[in-house]
């Protein structure tokens, strides 16, 4: 019978994190936002900004 260990091994999942911790490559900043304008968009970051697009509305008015 197989322990939960080989399953890992065998299956080649990731073995050295424990659980809940977080791995976060390293990270290049690119272009920024001034702080103005990133207080308007709500991200320092042009990259995340992603304003919502006009949703289409019934003949009514209603949002759909």
């Amino acid at each position: 019978m197989s322990t939960p260990e080989d399953v890992i091994k065998e299956k080649g999942l990731l073995v050295n994190y424990r659980l809940a911790e977080a791995y976060v490559p390293i990270q290049m900043y690119g272009e920024t936002f001034d702080p103005r304008t990133a207080l308007m968009h709500g991200t320092l970051f042009p990259d995340l900004y992603r304003p919502y697009s006009n949703r289409p509305k019934h003949s009514n008015g209603e949002v759909i």
